[in-house]
């Protein structure tokens, strides 16, 4: 529960007495540092170096604060308690600042409130209650979801169930996916929950991010399977811890994630490109974003699409994506320049000019095709029949092609 293995097998290198199994551990190892030497068949449950008083017997060793009152050799409990038992983000408040370790009371107040909530209650406006509605619904999906399998029971509680924020759950799926034997999963832990604590836009973009999948992705059933499974949304959450570590000037650390996303999911994000909120990252394999792109809201970008530089030169160097884009599978768009609001880019493309707002391009080069209508991000319709009447060779269009799919779309519309 605690996340911590607090189990002592070993013996006392002064009294070779069995360390007692549980919380406490022998004084001697506490305060001398010795090395734990093999499990000895000695007497078991508590070590034989300490004194215990006649109604204490059945506790496995004396609390350090009584052995101290007792006039043993002192030991600095907090010392303990800090080096030997639990990991920092479980240790005392006082080294972080008070938002992030909230306050028990509320946290408790918190819970009940929100699990007071029920499907038929009214909608929730402000965003607070939005983020509540979410999580609750994670919940609720992941409680189901382990009723029906119980081979991934212990999964969903882990990762879901055990925890009482959403912050909490997606810094644990996170760490655990990325950690290696340099950067384990508790200190990965550490360092998410705090940046998404202390960072507003990085929760709020993780929580549009998880309703775009939701919203965009067919294949997408439930916020729980975005949330746990979806390679692209935690190749994209990752990347937003990791470029508030960057604005912060933890470079290093933001490089070393930026790495491991690339080595894990095979997605790689400068840590400097910024991101705005309701991305959607369908599949995620093989994206490419430089050092100084920018990505508005509400875009939509599929498997190997790469927004990249041109040539050596430093600076500004990358697109810039405006609102509500639609990028298709292996698009490449290079240099530092624009895809306006509403805009297109066609599967397969390769972008080096300006794209004009609610204009579809296509093509290697990418010519524009012809105009779009509505929020091609959210619709996700990859292709127009309108296309089919285009020789990208030439560059002519197929009049009688273009006017049978303008009266298909007319009569398509009517009905």
């Amino acid at each position: 529960t605690l996340g911590v293995c607090t189990y002592w097998s070993g013996s006392c290198k002064r009294c070779y007495g069995t360390v007692p199994q549980g919380l406490q551990q022998c004084v001697h190892l506490a305060m001398a540092n010795t090395r734990i030497l093999q499990p000895q068949h000695a007497q078991v449950g508590r070590c034989s170096c300490v004194v215990l008083p006649p109604r204490s017997r059945r506790q496995s060793c004396l609390p350090v604060r009584s052995l101290q009152q007792n006039g043993s050799k002192s030991v600095d409990e907090d010392y303990i308690w800090t080096h030997l038992a639990f990991p920092s983000y479980l240790q005392s408040r006082e080294k972080y600042k008070k938002e992030v370790c909230r306050d028990f009371e509320q946290a408790v107040a918190a819970a009940e409130l929100r699990q007071a909530v029920t499907e038929g209650d009214e909608a929730l406006e402000s965003d607070e209650d939005v983020e509540h509605s979410v999580w609750l619904t994670i919940r609720r999906e992941a409680e189901r979801d382990a009723a029906t399998e119980p081979l991934l029971s212990s999964f969903l509680y882990a990762s879901i169930l055990a925890h009482d924020s959403f912050e909490r759950t997606l810094a644990f799926v996170l760490s655990n996916r990325l950690a290696n034997a340099v950067m384990l999963s508790t200190q990965l832990f550490e360092t998410f929950h705090e940046v998404l604590l202390t960072e507003p836009d990085v929760r709020e973009g993780a929580l549009a991010d998880v309703e775009a999948c939701m919203e965009r992705d067919p294949a997408c059933t439930s916020y729980s399977q975005a949330l746990l499974y979806y390679k692209g949304y935690h190749a994209i959450q990752t990347h937003r811890i990791a470029h508030a570590l960057w604005q912060r000037g933890q470079k290093v650390m933001a490089v070393a994630l930026q790495s491991r996303i690339s080595e894990v999911l095979a997605v790689d994000i400068h840590p400097a490109a910024r991101l705005g909120h309701g991305i959607l990252l369908d599949h995620g394999t093989g994206v490419v974003i430089g050092e100084t792109a920018v990505i508005g809201n509400n875009v939509s970008l599929l498997q190997n699409v790469t927004l990249g530089g041109t040539g050596k030169e430093h600076g500004d160097r990358h697109p810039k994506i405006s609102d509500n884009v639609l990028i298709g599978a292996s698009a490449t768009v290079l240099g530092n320049i624009r895809v306006g609001e509403g805009a297109q880019i066609a599967a397969g493309s390769l972008v080096l000019k300006p794209v004009e707002p609610h204009t579809m391009v296509a093509g290697s080069p990418a010519k524009p095709v012809g105009a779009v209508t509505g929020n091609p991000a959210v619709n996700m319709q990859q292709w127009c029949k309108k296309l089919l009447s285009y020789d990208p060779f030439s560059g002519a269009w197929n009049q009688a092609d273009a006017d049978a799919a303008d009266n298909a779309k007319a009569a398509a519309a009517a009905d």
